[in-house]
């Protein structure tokens, strides 16, 4: 056996005993409680039944969540369309935010600093936070509201749309910094001869952004939509502290939710699961997609 091949089976040994613990980690942490899930679905598991978790049922569960429960798809549609409205609005203000700070000024780092406070803080907090401003009888911006003539009769979250809307904005605020912090980092990681080339050539800072910056950026946007949105498709802690997925049985309330309020709400485990598990599955198809997306962007 020749040196080099011998520091190769050494090598690939030494790298196998490094994954061993990763794997025994993920599979026990991952792997066992999915199964269980998985198979805790397939019963008619009940908290107000004894003996209810060695029932049975195969895919009943399954036939009645997409077959018979309007709720459900109630809270599939109120979710799609939380994501494909607060996630272009996202990536659109954060590209702006980011191209106005890639620019040296006095004060960036403090104006960089200032706009990630939202993302930095914990999604309850900021829900309670705008929960405080938006009281009927003290909120800061129900005064503001109120005096240009708007819910003076009402709270903002009395009516379902805007409720909705209002949730949305609030999302819109605590995330679009995070966008903005991926797009400009890859903003900053552009290389400068393209750019100094289009110039030259007589270019607009408008075709620049379109024609070079735009495209080199592309497999990074697909990246920040990707993730903001499997996150915005789980959004919770929002809507529960908000609204609790009213006004109303639920106009505001999203798939997470709608999965909170089966298991914790009706003590239906085995249902719920079979909802978890199509969450699972949404979120699977999702990265199949970004994945799909990303090969074809570096193909080209």
């Amino acid at each position: 056996m020749t040196v080099k091949r011998r520091m190769w089976n050494d090598r690939s040994v030494f790298i196998l005993f490094c994954m061993v613990p990763v794997v025994l980690f993920l599979t026990i942490t991952s792997l066992v409680p999915s199964v269980m899930a998985i198979s805790d679905s397939l019963t008619d598991w009940r908290l107000t039944s004894f003996g209810s978790h060695d029932i049975f049922v195969g895919l009943s569960n399954y036939r009645r969540l997409l077959g018979e429960d309007p709720q459900f798809w109630s809270a599939v549609v109120r979710t799609l369309v939380f994501v494909v409205i607060v996630v272009p609005v996202e990536l659109a203000l954060g590209m702006a935010i980011a191209l106005f700070l890639a620019r040296e000024f006095k004060g960036r780092r403090l104006v960089l600093t200032l706009l990630m406070i939202p993302t930095m803080i914990a999604p309850v907090v900021v829900a309670m936070t705008w929960r405080f401003m938006l009281m009927p009888s003290f909120g800061l911006l129900t005064y503001v509201l109120n005096k240009f003539g708007f819910f003076t009769d009402a709270s903002v979250f009395s009516g379902e749309i805007s409720a909705f809307a209002a949730i949305m904005l609030i999302d819109i605020w605590e995330w679009t910094p995070f966008m903005m912090l991926i797009l400009l980092s890859g903003l900053n990681a552009l290389p400068h001869e393209p750019q100094e080339a289009a110039e030259l050539d007589g270019a607009t800072r408008t075709q620049i952004f379109f024609h070079v910056q735009l495209p080199m950026l592309r497999p990074l946007i697909i990246i920040a939509v990707l993730f903001r949105t499997i996150d915005a498709s789980k959004v919770f802690d929002t809507i529960y502290v908000l609204t609790g997925g009213g006004p109303g049985a639920n106009a505001t309330e999203s798939l997470t939710l709608f999965a909170q309020k089966t298991i914790f709400g009706t003590w239906q485990l085995g249902y719920g699961a079979a909802v978890c598990q199509v969450l699972a599955f949404l979120s699977i198809v999702a990265a199949a997609l970004f994945y799909s997306a990303v090969s074809k962007s570096e193909a080209r």
